[in-house]
């Protein structure tokens, strides 16, 4: 299973692997032009033959060599080494398609070793900035994965210290199974103590997490197995070290290297872990899924302005107030964020929720009801037409949502769930999603919502989005299901 650091990590590298390698070329031709003077006048299709054949060379050469080691841990040697091969290669590369297409610049033997040895030394820079960048930004992108430890006094801080060399996690908690409660509030390594063995479990089940790293001493882990199954029912990653496989390890390393070379296993803290979690996309398919997001989310709000436009006076006349409603709401793995919707309800309709709770129609952590007094006339209508929905198509060009993905819940809803209603909450919240498009607020059991979002996440495609989109759109013309 390919993390979350290796998906970013190899994003990341490609993309300045494949600047460095454009700076290469511009200075590889101003040494051996401008300043040797030994490349003879090209023609400008020549020049294209070639960038594009050296281009070629580098990805070709790039899907060759691991990308999933963590860069952070690599040292100079290693960067130096990994860098002489890789340019060593793309330069094999590079000739042999030079050869093979008759390219006009064949002769040219100077710019054809320039390339690569400038890239060398680029790429031992670029990749130890990027180092830089990697540790001491990775707070401030807001892109980690949220993990919390399960472990005790004498495990936690070997998890720790193992964790902290890896950028694409932030840390934001360690329950203490053996601490006494005395022990909550205070800090091991610089991170907080946030439960103990009586309170774990509620930590996890209202903490914003995206990682769980177990590594607490037991011989079989029969008992904690309820455990892992409530963790795992939430949409959580869970990583479970097995002691176990250390003594495997210890006895026969020699019958079971290539078990503990499998990319099945991980390790952390000196021992091994096994993994497991829902399911993992694809680098391509999270790339993909956003770029579908912003072209849709940039034609949604080019539609969506003068619609908005248009509604928006007699909205005013009827309520005065704010345009556009912001609520809190709660998305990927129990993260908060603002969603935005025109305003449909007249401005006390919060205040007054709590005496219509009675007349609820949802069985469940939903609140739906028929002729709802808090909304006004025009509200209705841009309700049953979904214009009160446009303004996220914002979200979605934001980050905070998907054009696809399941409806996020408000923080008192939240609050009620049970932990496998936070499965529905494993992928980024969206606009539109199954539930939608199967009978919305006909559907008046909460239960077959969290249903509809477990079957959607757990056969995502890019295609049954585009699907899903499609079938919105007949949805909102129809008027299906809309309150």
């Amino acid at each position: 299973m390919i993390n979350k650091r290796e998906k970013l990590q190899y994003a990341y590298v490609f993309v300045l692997d494949l600047v460095t390698l454009a700076v290469s070329v511009l200075l590889a031709w101003l040494i051996t032009d401008g300043l040797l003077g030994r490349i003879v006048p090209y023609d400008i299709s020549d020049w294209v033959q070639t960038l594009c054949l050296v281009v070629v060379a580098f990805v070709v050469t790039f899907f060759f060599f691991n990308q999933r080691q963590n860069i952070v841990t690599r040292g100079m040697g290693q960067e130096v080494g990994l860098a002489l091969r890789f340019n060593v290669l793309m330069a094999a590369v590079y000739s042999t398609l030079m050869l093979l297409t008759k390219a006009a610049m064949l002769d040219s033997r100077y710019f054809a070793v320039a390339v690569p040895l400038v890239n060398l030394a680029l790429m031992v820079l670029a990749h130890t900035l990027l180092k830089h960048y990697l540790l001491h930004a990775r707070n401030k992108r807001g892109a980690e994965n949220l993990v919390g430890i399960l472990s005790t006094v004498d495990h936690a801080p070997a998890v720790i210290w193992a964790l902290h060399d890896d950028w694409s996690k932030r840390i934001c908690g360690v329950a203490l199974l053996d601490a006494p409660e005395e022990a909550v509030g205070r800090e091991v390594e610089g991170v907080p103590v946030r439960a103990t063995y009586d309170g774990f479990m509620d930590w996890i089940r209202r903490a914003a997490l995206d990682e769980i790293y177990v590594d607490i001493p037991m011989d079989s882990g029969e008992s904690f197995l309820p455990y892992l199954d409530e963790m795992e029912s939430m949409g959580l990653t869970v990583h479970f070290r097995l002691k176990l496989l250390d003594r495997i390890e210890e006895i026969c390393c020699d019958e079971t290297s290539a078990a503990r070379l499998s990319r099945e296993l991980g390790r952390c803290a000196g021992g091994n872990i096994v993994t497991m979690g829902t399911m993992e996309l694809e680098l391509r398919d999270m790339v993909l899924k956003r770029v579908v997001d912003i072209l849709g989310a940039l034609v949604g709000c080019l539609i969506s302005i003068p619609i908005i436009a248009l509604v928006a006076i007699p909205l005013k006349l009827e309520s005065p107030g704010p345009l556009i409603f912001r609520q809190k709401r709660v998305g990927l793995n129990g993260r908060y964020f603002y969603i935005h919707k025109l305003r449909s309800m007249y401005v006390d309709a919060e205040a007054r929720k709590k005496d219509l709770l009675p007349q609820n129609e949802m069985n469940g952590l939903m609140f739906k009801m028929e002729d709802d007094p808090r909304i006004t006339r025009v509200g209705r209508f841009i309700r049953r037409t979904s214009i009160d929905e446009l303004p996220q198509f914002f979200d979605v060009l934001r980050g905070n949502m998907s054009l696809v993905g399941t409806r996020p819940p408000t923080v008192d809803e939240y609050r009620q769930y049970e932990s496998h209603h936070k499965r529905r909450l494993s992928m980024k919240p969206g606009i539109t999603g199954l539930w939608q498009i199967s009978g919305r607020s006909d559907i008046e059991d909460f239960e077959e919502v969290v249903k509809l979002d477990v079957k959607y996440i757990d056969n995502w495609s890019l295609w049954n989005d585009f699907k899903i989109m499609c079938r919105t759109i007949v949805v909102v013309l129809g008027g299906r299901g809309a309150k």
